[in-house]
């Protein structure tokens, strides 16, 4: 190095060491900051080359950089060869100090330097052309300088003073510099929790819908964005970033719903070309600590979204349930006020027209004429019958009831219909047969009624699948067909009585009313789900009989 005395000297060092200071607070890269604090200690000390042991949270790298223009290369410490000489304890001389001991042997292989270096005052080592600045960074880490200065005379008592501070300084500017990324990381993470946040109070958004936009916020949070992919898994669900792919590079956390694990958040780096600072990030230590806090804040966050966005939904789907039950039970009160009023007017009708029919001296056109009367008069009967299934004025006589016994009774009604019209029945019966408190004749119908709506759902053949099944202290009947299915917008008024898609003449609109009556009756729900095209499955479920279930004999068939 050119020797320079007195105030230029100290001008020139307060110039560099402004340079570093400003270049660790440009928010630039490690590798960025390194190139530029290197040329500038290069120009300074007129060293031919440098080279840098720098700790970064205990993991040890290598920067080496040297001529015009500038060279340079980075090189991880943590595995291979010299990997046990940084597993050091943390006690005794001072942590510089106790660094430079161990680059000695990195740097020395015969030992020349250790033996003939001078070991000045502030801990430098200097052998004419070599020299070895140990620094501190923070309480953490600390660091090495080694400047090659190829035809130095010896060095003066300003090169080591001069030298020494320049090393103090590279050390406070590298901890400045990794403040101020921590910063920029903390305000990233933040805005990603902002983000989500946001996300979560706005109202009206589907769950799906705030799970995707949420899982475009996080690569923006992570160290290096532009390699950052992520994916939301929601049990049977999945959301993700234009072209997320797994890979070895991945930070996860569970999703817990209710405590139990029902998905998967992951940030994955994706492949890329190396530059000079990923192999090291991307080979030990891809993601901070704070990012691994930072997932199991956005996985607890995800698990308040996702638990009450469906609460949100299932107090709808209730109060939903609820205004249809109550628009059921107002059409019921009226059916059954209808119903009444018509049964004794209808039974006159129909009492005159059987004693008309027998009176003497009738032609045969008033005969056929009271004939049809008496036939309109017991169909009238019979809708009259249904409504009042429908309203639940017909109470049903409950005896214990082997739910398999009803199916294989209605089954023997609907399989010669299956069969002419090119529908297999699949059965799928518990094999303990489920026990209901219960009328059989009326369960019978509800079997009955669903299964002729299948048949007619599928006229081009399909499948008819009945099934029992228990589930703790319910029992559940299920009708499945492949049929054509019924639209969205039918499927809430299927119930009603008197809606209908069949034509004139092929329906009452009354089946799956008294469906719903009876299973009312029985203190049942009935549940339908259907796909336009690809079939209906109905859910029936009833209380069990427990008692009879236990080892009474009673049975109803």
């Amino acid at each position: 190095m050119v020797a320079v005395r007195g105030r230029e000297l100290r001008d020139e060092l307060d110039t560099v060491s402004r340079a570093l200071l400003r270049g660790a607070s440009q928010g630039t890269s490690r590798t960025e900051f390194l190139r530029e604090a290197s040329a500038a200690i290069l120009s300074f000390t007129g060293a031919e080359s440098l080279d840098l042991w720098l700790e970064d949270r205990r993991r040890p790298y290598h920067w080496q950089a040297s001529g015009q223009p500038l060279t340079s290369s980075i090189t991880s410490l943590s595995s291979g060869a010299g990997a046990d000489r940084w597993r050091r304890p943390r006690d005794g001389p001072s942590p510089a100090e106790r660094l430079l001991d161990h680059i000695l042997p990195l740097v020395d292989e015969e030992g020349k330097v250790a033996a003939s270096a001078t070991r000045a005052a502030g801990g430098s080592l200097w052998l004419r052309d070599l020299v070895l600045l140990p620094f501190e960074i923070d309480n953490l880490d600390e660091g090495v300088l080694r400047l090659c200065r190829p035809g130095v005379t010896e060095p003066t008592e300003s090169d080591i003073v001069s030298c020494e501070s320049l090393a103090h300084v590279l050390g406070v500017a590298i901890a400045s510099r990794r403040a101020q990324a921590a910063l920029t990381e903390r305000v990233k993470e933040l805005t990603c929790m902002y983000g989500i946040a946001r996300i979560a109070a706005t109202p009206n958004v589907a769950l799906d819908e705030a799970l995707q936009s949420i899982v475009e916020l996080l690569p923006a949070a992570w160290q290096y964005p532009e390699r950052a992919t992520a994916r939301i898994t929601l049990e049977e669900s999945e959301f993700r970033t234009r072209g997320f792919e797994s890979g070895p590079r991945c930070l996860s956390a569970d999703i817990l719903v209710r405590g139990t694990p029902r998905g998967l958040v992951e940030v994955v780096y994706a492949e890329g070309d190396r530059d000079l600072e990923r192999p090291i990030l991307f080979e030990e230590a891809p993601f901070l600590e704070e990012e691994h806090n930072l997932i199991q804040g956005i996985s607890r966050e995800l698990t308040s979204i996702i638990e009450r966005k469906r609460a949100e939904e299932e107090t709808l789907r209730l109060q939903h349930q609820v205004r249809h039950a109550d628009r059921l039970a107002t059409i019921g009160q009226l059916a059954a006020g209808i119903a009444h009023e018509l049964n004794e007017p209808l039974g006159n009708i129909l009492g005159f027209a059987q004693l008309a029919h027998k009176s003497p001296g009738l032609t045969d056109q008033t005969r056929r004429d009271l004939e049809k009367i008496v036939t309109a008069s017991l169909y009238a009967r019979e809708i009259i019958k249904k409504l009042l299934f429908f309203s639940r004025q017909t109470p049903p006589e409950k005896l214990g009831v082997d739910l398999n016994k009803v199916v294989e009774d209605g089954l023997s009604l609907l399989e010669p219909r299956c069969a002419k019209a090119g529908i297999t029945v699949v059965r799928k019966l518990a094999p303990e047969a489920p026990v209901v408190l219960g009328d059989a004749a009326q369960l019978q119908q509800v079997l009955v009624n669903l299964g002729v709506n299948a048949i007619q759902a599928m006229p081009e053949g399909g499948t008819l699948q009945v099934g029992t099944a228990m589930e703790e202290a319910v029992a559940c009947l299920t009708l499945e067909d492949t049929g054509v299915g019924i639209p969205p917008e039918n499927l809430e008024r299927i119930f009603l009585p008197f809606f209908t898609t069949k034509d004139v003449g092929a329906g009452t609109g009354l089946g799956l009313a008294v469906v719903h009556g009876i299973i009312s009756l029985h203190d049942g729900t009935v549940h339908a789900d259907s796909e336009v095209g690809r079939g209906t499955r109905f859910e029936i479920r009833l209380p069990a009989d427990e008692e009879t279930m236990t080892g009474s004999d009673r049975n109803g068939g």
